[in-house]
């Protein structure tokens, strides 16, 4: 398999699942707690590393408890850390994840050690061998992490290796004018149909062809569309390949978009069509919403592949 580089959050998720969520100044009693490794592109690394990629995590945690765990639960899922470096001053981030009866997720985050990473720790050597470079979209935040990711995104290009970027709805706004800024530099976006008129500043309601031309002439060339409707969508210049979600039962919606982005990552480098990337990546996702919580728990390529199998046409 192939190697990929990754940069973005690693952190400790507190997931906490309620039964109702309380006015302001309200309570709410929690009927499960959980305490596990979790960040986007740390669970994208760890669905990769365990579909047989050799995954190198470019990060930050704290001098702490819970940036201990977090290694050594990276180091458990064979992921490369040896460009983890450790903050004195600030600590491991902690997301709290609230999961309400339907599944959905709602995130409360310190981004800590996280946004210390600076520009001297992304180095060359890490991209040595290297087949793709994958940033999560919360990197882009604040600097000095916001310039070490610029900085990995220019050792990649400068080495020829396709970067992609996952886009999380939440922070798409924040983000919106770095991202379009860097699309040129840009292989692949993934990101939700519903945001693409907050990355584009237009209106709710536009047109999804227009805002895809946009991009493209942006300089990007792909756009992978997480949900469209009941379809995930692959875009590229002269074509749209797509694929239908699978039917699952949804536990908790954590990590869905960043199994997504794996599925696509897997499908790119193993040299799959567009259509069968989309249906790989709905099948990372599909899977991961069964789960409760992220990192540990994020599926592996057998279990995408034998959903694809139980849910295939006869």
């Amino acid at each position: 398999m192939a190697v990929v580089v990754l940069l973005g959050d690693i952190n400790i998720d507190l997931v906490l699942d309620i039964p109702a969520y309380p006015a302001e100044g309200g309570e709410a009693i929690a009927t499960r707690q959980m305490a596990v490794i979790g960040g986007s592109a740390t669970n994208t690394a760890i669905t990769l590393a365990r579909a047989g990629h050799e995954a190198r995590m470019i990060g930050r945690v704290g001098n702490d408890a819970w940036g201990r765990q977090a290694m050594s639960d990276l180091s458990a899922t064979g992921i490369v850390t040896h460009w983890i470096g450790t903050d004195a001053s600030e600590p491991t981030q902690i997301n709290v994840v609230t999961v309400g009866i339907t599944g959905e997720r709602t995130m409360f985050a310190y981004r800590g050690a996280n946004a210390r990473l600076a520009p001297g720790a992304v180095i060359e050597e890490a991209f040595e061998g290297a087949a793709l470079f994958h940033l999560s979209g919360y990197a882009l935040l604040q600097a000095p992490q916001s310039d070490a990711a610029r900085k990995a995104i220019d050792l990649a290009v400068a080495r020829k290796i396709p970067v992609s970027l996952d886009i999380p709805g939440g922070v798409v706004s924040t983000i919106a004018a770095d991202v379009l800024a860097l699309l040129p530099k840009l292989d692949t976006i993934m990101l939700d149909s519903a945001d693409l008129p907050r990355l584009l500043d237009r209106p709710a309601d536009s047109v999804l062809g227009p805002m895809i031309e946009a991009l493209l002439s942006g300089g990007i060339r792909r756009i992978a569309l997480k949900g469209h409707g009941s379809l995930s969508l692959l875009c590229q210049r002269g074509s749209t390949d797509r694929a239908p979600w699978f039917a699952v039962e949804v536990t908790d919606t954590t990590g869905a978009g960043d199994a997504f982005a794996a599925g696509h990552i897997h499908g790119r480098l193993t040299g799959l069509s567009g259509r069968e990337c989309c249906r790989l990546a709905n099948a990372f996702g599909a899977m991961a919403v069964t789960r409760k919580g992220a990192g540990l728990a994020m599926p592996s390529l057998q279990d995408a592949l034998s959903l694809m199998d139980a849910q295939s046409p006869r």
